[in-house]
Parts: C-alpha cells; structure tokens; sequence
C-alpha cells in the first residue's frame, strides 16, 4: 500500500510577548521615574540655590526628597508592573490559547476549538479560527473518505501496482504482489522490471504509454506465467538528475488464467465450427429479410452456395426454392409471425427432394426476434422406405385378412397353445365343435377339451418343453365316439427359441368307418373265395368252371388289393 504520510514537527517556543511587553514597560517606567527625579532634583536644587539658603539645610532637603521620590518612583513602578502583567495576561491569555489550539491542530487535532468570549479582536479571531477547524474537519473527514475509498481499490485491485522512481528504484507497491507472493514466494518484483527495463526507460523519455506482455517462470515450479504490463508516466518530468522523485507507475496484471480461457474460447469455438461443419444436416441462420448469414459445409455444398459476403444479399429463397421472393404459405416464414418453432417435411423440386425442415426462432438479449434457424435434412431415402414399408405393410395387412379367413373357414381344427398348453387363439370350426364361444376357449387348456388321459398330457407336456421338439402327428378318439387326427409343429424364433405350438387336428370318423367297413368286406370275401375254392374243387366241368373261377378269383384279387391300398392310405 502506498505510504505518504508527512507528520508536523512545531517550532521550539522562544521569548514570549508577555515578557517582552512586562520587560519593555519596567524599562520605561524606570527610565521615565528616574528622568522625573532627576529632573525634579534639579529643578528643586535650582529653586533653594536661589533664595540664599543654608547649604546643609538644601543638601538636607534634596537628600530627603530623592529618597521619598525614589521610593514613591519604585512604588508606583511596582503598581505599573502589577497593572502590566494583570493586562498582559489578559492579552496574551486568547493568543496563548489560539496558539496552544493551533499546534494542536497542526499535530491532527482537527476537533481543536477556541471558547473565547467577547466580541472583541480576540473573540472575532477565535470565531475564524473555529470556523476554520470546522472547514478542515470537514476537508480532512472528505479527504479520508476518498483516500480510504482510493485505498480499498488499490487493495482489491487484483493488478500490481508498483511506483517507480526516475532512477528505477522501487518506491512502493500494492498487496496485489504479496497475494502473489504467497503463492509463488521465489517471485521478486525484480523479475518483472528487468525485462522491462528499455522501455521503462523509453517511458521516461517520451512520456509514451507502452504495454507488454511477459512471461515468468518462477524458479523450482515448472509453471509459466503470462503477465500483462502497462508502463505510464506520472508526475512532473522537469527533476535534476541527482534528485529521486517517484515517475513511473508499472501496472502488472497475471492475465495466465485469461489466456489459458481466451486459448480455451477459441478451441471451443473452432470445436464448434468443426462440429458444425461435420453435421450431414444442412443448418442455415437468417436474419429477419431472409438473408443466410451462416451456413454449414453441408448446406453450402448442396444449396450451391458461394462464400458468404455480408456486404451482399444472400436470400434463403433463391437457394432453399430458386425463387425470387418468399413463397406465400412457407411454413417456416410463419415462425416469423408466430415466434414459435415449426416442423415440416416436403417435397423441393429445386432441390428435388423430400427435406424435413426445422424453423427454430433467434432472439436477442431483449427477447426480440432477430431471425431463424434452419435445420435441413434430406429424408429422400427414408421417404422411399416409408412407401416400401407402406406396401409391405399393406401386403401384409392383406395376407393377414386372408389368413384370417383361411384360418376361420378352414374345416379343421387349428388351435395355437403356449408352453403349458393353454389355448392362445383357436378357428371357428373348433369353437363350433366343442360349442364354446372362442373368448370361452382361450386360456383354458387344450386337454380340457379332449379326453387325454394324464400320460399323454405328461407326453404333450415334455414335447413342449423340449428345446428341440419335432413336428408330431398322433390320431386320437373322443369321448362322443368322433376320431380325430392330430399333427402337432413348433413355431420358433431366429435363435430357435420356442414361442408357440400348433396343433391341427382333422375329423376322420368317416375315413375310420369306411376302414372297418372294408376289413369287413375283407372277412367276406375271404370268405366267398374259401366257398368258391372248395365249390371249385367239387363241380362238374372242372376246367370249364376252372377258369370261370379263376377269373372270379382275379377280379376278387383286384377288389381286395384296393380295399388294401384305401386301407394303407
């Protein structure tokens, strides 16, 4: 902190007027009674000479009137001097007062003040000198605040401010340094003026303001230190060589942290310029007339963008539409009125694309529109998988309707069931079998509407569980006499995992009654060919009944091979 204090030193006291005027009146009291007695002698001698007189008897006068005028001279010198210093006193008692008051001003007293009353010289006298005290309490209470608010900003000044003299010597400085120092306690102020010597004193001979920026490293901590420095001149510049006066005022500021975040600023920004020149999208920002102001790679390769000059007219619609005005129902031109973001998608025959458009707002600090924000992206390829993925979808919202009616009018019985054989979903066929509603159906199990007995449902029950089950095809009676032919397939995922099973069983009561009927066509015409053989063997005309029998014998033969082949079927 700078220090300029200058404390008053008073003057030792000398003679005072008192005894000056006490000394000056005893001298002309003495002076003027003995010139008196003298004169009065003198007078009175002449006076007795004159009349003839004794000469003792005149020695004897003179002799008594010297002594009694020599006693009545002392006497009223005596009585003068008490007047003398009685008004003395009185005199020099308001200036000793007024001089007592001043010294005390002039040692920091600024509070001092004379009570002398009267209205008198004196009292005019103290009533100025009060008033006086006043003024500069007044100025000096001012002038501490101003000195103690200079210096709580030197304080907290983060710079350091160093006073130099015209010989470069140190001065003074603020605690800036000392903070500074703390952390670093190799730093020397030293260190910062010898790099800065030349221009110091270029300062000093030009008066130039002169800025500069250094580096320390202190010693033993491997960190480098950017410092800023502002060499000004100050005070008068006419000082004789052999006299040191303070000159040079060097403001030091660590500016590490600031180039470190300027460094940081500028990466982050060229971050962002990369980020946003990589984004596919095509990103443009307009001002309120449709002027593009900034634009990405992307958006400058495909609107065929030249650099952007802001001395000319860049409008967004000659690029984005190849027109030569806003369209009327732009979408994105709305944001501008409504002030709120839009999304769209549409076709641009000038770029001859589907784009999906987003209109983001731009504001200022006062929440003021000042423009858009364009975010373009071409959704050409994703619009031709919508419309594959729309016909597919509608390919298979058709194969579905069929299917379900494939499904519902099939004849047979087609049930889908989970892993604990409960029915997922079942035909119309099968709920007009077992006389259910299909809502009835679903969530029961399967076996609950056949007669299985429970080691068949152990034997469905593993197959289901099996990792690797096998299409399994079984035939099986009901309890109302009805046979039913069962074949039983997995459905599974990519990774084989099971998800459902399905179980299609088929009527075939009457394929099972044309089979007994044809094993008992079978015993009867075993039995016929017995008759016939031994008939053969008994009747008249052998050879003759032989071959008619033979004949029989064969077309019994093919009979019975097709009963077999309906039989195996």
């Amino acid at each position: 902190m700078f220090n300029n204090e200058n404390p008053y030193k008073p003057v030792s006291k000398g003679s005072s007027i008192r005894t000056n005027l006490l000394v000056t009146v005893f001298l002309v009291l003495a002076g003027s009674g003995i010139i008196i007695n003298l004169a009065f002698i003198h007078v009175l001698r002449t006076a007795l000479s004159s009349s003839e007189g004794n000469n003792n008897l005149i020695e004897n006068a003179v002799r008594q009137f010297t002594v009694i005028g020599s006693g009545i001279t002392i006497a009223g010198i005596l009585i003068a001097l008490f007047i003398a210093l009685y008004i003395s006193e009185k005199i020099t008692e308001p200036i000793k007062k007024l001089t007592d008051s001043m010294l005390d001003m002039a040692g920091g007293k600024w509070d001092t003040r004379i009570n002398i009353s009267g209205r008198n010289e004196f009292g005019q006298l103290a009533e100025g000198f009060n008033f006086m005290a006043r003024h500069i309490e007044d100025s000096m209470d001012k002038l501490n605040t101003a000195k103690e608010y200079t210096d709580n900003i030197v304080i907290s000044v983060p710079s350091i401010l160093t006073v130099l003299s015209n010989q470069l010597n140190i001065l003074s400085t603020n605690k800036a340094f000392e903070r500074l120092n703390e952390q670093y306690p190799q730093l020397s102020l030293n260190q910062f003026i010898t790099p800065l010597e030349n221009d110091i004193k270029k300062n000093l001979n030009t008066g130039d303001t002169i800025k500069k920026e250094i580096v320390i490293v202190p010693e033993g901590s491997g960190t480098s230190l950017i410092f800023s420095a502002i060499i000004s001149r100050i005070g008068n510049s006419r000082t004789k060589d052999d006299e040191e006066k303070a000159r040079i005022l060097l403001t030091i500021t660590d500016i590490t942290e600031r180039r470190k975040m300027k460094e940081m600023v500028l990466q982050s920004r060229q971050d962002w310029e990369d980020t946003f020149n990589t984004i596919p999208d095509m990103i443009t920002i307009h001002d309120r007339d449709f002027n593009i102001i900034l634009a990405n790679k992307a958006a400058k390769e495909t609107l065929n963008m030249p650099i952007l000059d802001f001395k000319k007219i860049n409008k967004c619609y000659e690029y984005y539409h190849g027109t030569k005005s806003a369209p009327i129902e732009c979408p994105s031109c709305g944001c501008l009125k409504t002030e709120e973001p839009a999304a769209f998608e549409i076709y641009e025959p000038h770029l001859k694309k589907y784009v999906e458009i987003r209109a983001i707002p731009r504001f200022n600090n006062d929440h003021k529109l000042i423009g858009l924000i364009h975010i373009v992206r071409d959704i050409s390829v994703r619009k031709k998988i919508e419309d594959e993925h729309n016909n597919l979808l509608v390919a298979i919202t058709k194969a579905k309707i069929e299917w379900e009616m494939t499904f519902d009018s099939a004849l047979e019985f087609i049930l889908l069931i989970d892993n604990e054989l409960k029915i997922s979903r079942c035909n119309k066929s099968f709920s007009e079998y077992v006389n259910k509603p299909v809502n009835n159906i679903v969530g029961h199990h399967c076996y609950d509407f056949f007669s299985c007995s429970p080691s068949q449902v152990e034997d469905c029950k593993s197959r289901m569980t099996c990792s690797r089950e096998l299409p399994a095809k079984n035939e099986l009676e009901t309890e109302t006499g009805r046979w039913l032919y069962i074949s039983h397939r997995p459905i599974q995922d990519e990774k084989e995992k099971k998800l459902k099973s399905v179980i299609i069983a088929t009527d075939i009561t009457e394929l099972k009654n044309a089979q007994q009927r044809i094993r008992e066509s079978e015993r009867e015409l075993k039995t016929k060919v017995d008759d016939l053989e031994k008939f053969y063997e008994m009747a008249i005309g052998r050879e003759l009944r032989m071959k008619e029998l033979k004949k029989e014998i064969k077309r019994l033969n093919r009979q019975l091979g097709i009963h077999e082949e309906i039989n195996i079927a």
